[in-house]
């Protein structure tokens, strides 16, 4: 006998389809296929049947389906017995399958081993067995049985299975390049499910893999199309990834291993752990690129071990210590080793700088690092928690029962590191340091010495070529001795050698020897000097003009710098800072580690800062500092405004010749740009501090406060603003004063700290009453009102929004003010449960405002109003206009489009439409930060049991 629910509601015997009579008594089937061979209560059966409101009859009708399922399946089957399928068991029945003769129990048993092939790293075994698991799906689940039955959670939930399956299936078959196997199961899956983006990625993804570039792109242009028309938002991350993939990228060829790096590999490839369930989990791939040339390191490289043969115990994590001087190639060794066992950690790869070593003595904290972690994880910075214990709690959360590989490069000590290690036992940490790091228990610890002469000749083979080098083994043999086996020392020589390609490596040995000395001052070899002697003669080898940059970028604070940057330290254009630049990084004395950034090794920004000590002028390098915060201060100013219109009325210090701001003209570039030079502009406040311009950090700290305040740990906001009030203190001007109180006390908001969070507003109210700035007090009166709306005290929240509301009136206001201070108003009467009267001040508000993102949240608030007042199609209609204008250009971050969404879905649903409700939930659903477990749990429930009703409402 065989038993079919992964399409129509069949049975089987010996060939011959099984008569099963009428709807209801496939529904009856279905239910106990569905539980596969568990048994089912007769009330779980009755409300499968009927749902909430069964007949009187119920319970004969079900005893009759009961009798005539029976005899269908054993037609010779006397009276009142039970037969060989269909049971009795616990208060219910049960039908006696197995993986034998029910399609669902095997479908689940082929999954089960394609995890177990997964697990065991053989990708295209489980490749097999997933084709064979989703070849057994003939349609949509239970086809045939009555609507109302279809829609119950059980067979919902089988759709889910199905969909999450063919997710993870599909990321096998492009990892492994196979992906001609799955493309009818992800189609068919697809066309089920025209508005999951998911699957509509996977079917994108897998046609240009097969070579149908072309219908690639069509599909990608019908599906963002459709969500446009039906939902009224543009594709989400991981559909958005597929198609700009496929629209930029040259043709692929069949059979290629597609890359699994970008949004589309947040689907862990281990799949779901139980039956039906889904997690968009983040699968960072941070390592940095494999180092193009790599020589020697043999006897080391077999030191590390593959990672099946490493035993790191049951309850930890596996830890190796990579140490060594700075220069002798500790982090390209790590590196490589990482991307050779990479494919074995699933779930991703984390990076980090800890800046152990960094000549500035700022490493990393434990708690910026964990911040930057759980970043990577997926986590919302508002969710990270303020203090460092809960931090390192929540990221060893997060990786519990993940595959993961961790690079924590250059540390300084095992204090540093010991909270950023995870506890699971299916991870790889791989550290790096100038120390053993003793004190890390159970790790396992690498030293690295000078390059052996013959590695350290391969290398230089490798950079050069191996006729020049064969050409001249005296010459070769002085260079490998000068530079003591160092690698940094090697490929800076290297450098040298090829950026002057008639030069003898003679002439380059006889260079590199005057810069050290008399040669035989290398009989006793000091190691630490090498390097040092290879940069010297480096840095003389400069034009004047890269000279004179390599000097002022060694004073320069922040981990990296850009290319706009650097032109206003040098007080260059940036045509002219260019050729500089370009020297620089073709002498290996800065690197570009992305496009437009560079940074140095330290060991070279130690003597970069020790070469503008003993050449530059100290007015010389204070002009320079002055100009690289001019550049800052002029372009986060024009992107806070971006963000945040109105925000900055303080009139700042003329800039000094030579600066020029970064050209932001739109919203979603000022947020790259902040994130993209954050922890420069952050490492200059602090180095402004430390040399009393409190000026520039004032203003720095009050422009960037607009970006931190809604996309940063509440940790890294307080801490620039506490800098900021101190700094403004000790100018003793009460304006800049209360700007700088403004802003702790909404860092205190967003921490947690509601008392502190008070006080400073009601300091900042205070100083701008007495100034006399209307402007800052209907911001304090604002900020006052969000922050009583969280505490849930809504009459004092509607005091101030009053308050804000007649500031925002008089003389010198503008309309974005009043149309803020208007929506105020009406999204505290709501809370008080007077949506029409909130109603009426936010239409206000709407007409006033000209900020897109403003109107977003205004045509939030009025679709809010109008589905408490049952106006669902007026909801509906708002909310997707809220949605087509903060979607890609919202400062308010992935969280209030989820919601968004999710209030949608409800409308939808409260309107009659519960397969656009659905839809919308799971867009919500892949927008929703991993970390908002509360507010994942409330939409799973609500796509489990296909409505909003009885549901708990989240507050906004």
């Amino acid at each position: 006998m065989w038993f079919t629910l992964l399409g129509p509601v069949r049975v089987l015997r010996e060939e011959r389809e099984v008569r099963l009579g009428g709807p209801q008594q496939r529904a009856f089937l279905a239910l106990l296929l569905a539980a596969a061979g568990q048994p089912v209560g007769v009330d779980d059966l009755v409300d499968g049947l009927w749902g909430q409101d069964p007949p009187p009859t119920a319970l004969n009708v079900l005893h009759r389906n009961v009798g005539r399922l029976r005899r269908a399946l054993e037609p010779g089957l006397p009276a009142r017995e039970a037969g060989r399928w269909l049971l009795p068991a616990a208060g219910g029945y049960r039908l006696a399958v197995d993986a034998a003769g029910a399609d669902l129990l095997l479908f689940r048993e082929q999954v089960a081993r394609a995890r177990a092939a997964a697990a065991e790293d053989r990708p295209a075994e489980a490749v097999d067995h997933y084709v064979r698991a989703l070849g057994l799906w003939q349609g949509a689940v239970a086809a045939g049985i009555p609507p109302a039955v279809r829609a119950r959670p059980v067979f919902v939930a089988l759709d889910r299975e199905y969909a999450a399956t063919v997710g993870v299936a599909a990321n096998y078959a492009l990892a492994v390049g196979r992906p001609a196997p799955l493309l009818p199961a992800v189609r068919a899956a697809a066309e089920r499910e025209p508005l999951d983006e998911l699957l509509q990625a996977r079917l994108v993804q897998l046609l240009a893999a097969t070579g149908r570039r072309s219908a690639a792109r069509d599909h990608y242009l019908q599906v963002r199309a459709r969500l446009a028309e039906d939902l009224g938002i543009d594709p989400g991350p991981e559909l958005t990834a597929a198609g700009e993939d496929v629209l930029r990228r040259p043709a692929a060829q069949p059979g290629a291993r597609a890359s699994m790096t970008g949004p589309a590999a947040r689907l862990s490839m281990t799949g779901p752990a139980q039956p039906g369930a889904w997690a968009s989990v983040a699968r960072p791939a941070q390592l940095p690129a494999d180092p193009p040339v790599f020589e020697g390191r043999h006897a080391e490289l077999a030191q590390l071990p593959a990672p099946e043969e490493d035993h790191a115990g049951p309850d930890a994590a596996q830890v190796r210590v990579i140490y060594g001087m700075g220069g002798i190639g500790k982090t390209t060794l790590a590196v490589r080793w990482a991307h050779q066992v990479a494919h074995h950690y699933a779930d991703g790869q984390l990076f980090l700088n800890l800046r152990g070593f960094h000549p500035s003595d700022q490493a990393m904290s434990a708690g910026e690092a964990l911040d930057t972690l759980l970043a990577g994880l997926g986590v919302a910075a508002e969710e990270i928690p303020v203090d460092v214990e809960a931090r390192a709690a929540l990221f060893r959360d997060r990786v519990a029962g993940r595959r993961m590989l961790l690079l924590l490069d250059n540390a300084r000590d095992a204090r540093q590191v010991r909270p950023l290690l995870p506890a699971s036992p299916g991870c790889l940490v791989i550290v790096t340091s100038r120390n053993r790091l003793d004190g890390l228990a159970g790790a396992h610890p690498l030293v690295l010495e000078p390059l052996p002469a013959r590695e350290a000749a391969d290398l230089l083979r490798a950079r050069l070529g191996a006729a020049r080098v064969e050409a001249e083994p005296d010459a070769t043999a002085q260079i490998l001795s000068l530079c003591g086996g160092l690698p940094l020392a090697l490929v800076a020589v290297a450098a040298r050698a090829l950026t002057h390609p008639s030069f003898t490596l003679a002439s380059i040995a006889t260079e590199l020897r005057q810069a050290r000395g008399n040669l035989d001052g290398f009989t006793g070899f000091d190691a630490t000097a090498a390097p040092q002697a290879v940069f010297s003669w480096s840095y003389r080898a400069l034009t004047p003009a890269a000279a004179r940059l390599f000097r002022l970028l060694g004073t320069a604070p922040g981990p990296d710098i850009s290319a706009s940057a650097a032109a206003g330290l040098a007080g260059l254009s940036l045509s002219g800072v260019r050729p500089p630049l370009l020297e620089l990084t073709a002498a290996h004395l800065l690197t570009e580690h992305v496009p437009g950034r560079f940074t140095f090794h330290d060991l070279i920004r130690a003597y970069a800062a020790e070469t503008a000590a003993e050449e530059e002028a100290d007015h010389d390098v204070s002009a320079a500092l002055h100009r690289l915060l001019d550049h800052y201060l002029r372009t986060a100013h024009r992107c806070s405004e971006l963000i945040k219109p109105g925000q900055n009325t303080i009139p700042f210090p003329e800039p000094q010749d030579g600066v020029t701001p970064d050209p932001i003209d739109d919203t979603v570039r000022a947020l790259a740009w902040f994130g993209a030079e954050e922890d420069a502009v952050l490492a200059t406040v602090e180095h402004a501090a430390r040399l009393g311009l409190d000026h520039h950090v004032a203003h720095l700290a009050w422009s960037a406060h607009t970006y931190l305040i809604l996309m940063r740990p509440a940790e890294r906001v307080l801490a620039l603003a506490r800098t900021a009030v101190r700094a403004t203190e000790r100018l003793g001007d009460p304006r800049m004063h209360a700007h700088a109180l403004h802003a702790l006390a909404s860092a205190c908001t967003r921490a947690g700290l509601p008392g502190e969070a008070h006080d400073a507003y009601r300091r900042a109210l205070s100083l701008f009453t007495e100034l006399g700035d209307v402007k800052g007090q209907s911001v304090a009166h604002l900020e006052l009102t969000r922050l009583h709306d969280r505490q849930g005290r809504y009459q004092e929240a509607l005091r101030h929004a009053r308050r804000c509301l007649v500031l925002s009136r008089q003389e010198g206001a503008t309309p974005f003010e009043e149309a803020g201070a208007l929506n105020a108003v009406g999204w505290v009467l709501i809370r008080l449960g007077e949506p029409r009267a909130g109603l009426a001040y936010s239409r206000r508000s709407l007409k006033l405002q000209t900020n897109v993102v403003g109107q977003s949240f205004v045509l939030y608030t009025i679709g809010w109003a109008h589905h408490l007042l049952g106006e669902h199609r007026a909801a509906i209609d708002n909310y997707r206009r809220s949605l087509a204008l903060g979607d890609g250009q919202s400062w308010h971050g992935r969280d209030h489009d989820a919601l968004v969404l999710e209030r949608l879905g409800d409308a939808l649903d409260a309107a009659g439409d519960p397969g656009a409700a659905r839809s919308s939930w799971r867009a919500a659903l892949e927008r929703l930060y991993d970390s908002r477990t509360e507010a994942r749990a409330a939409l799973t429930a609500k796509l489990d049991g296909g409505s909003a009703h009885g549901q708990g409402r989240r507050s906004p």
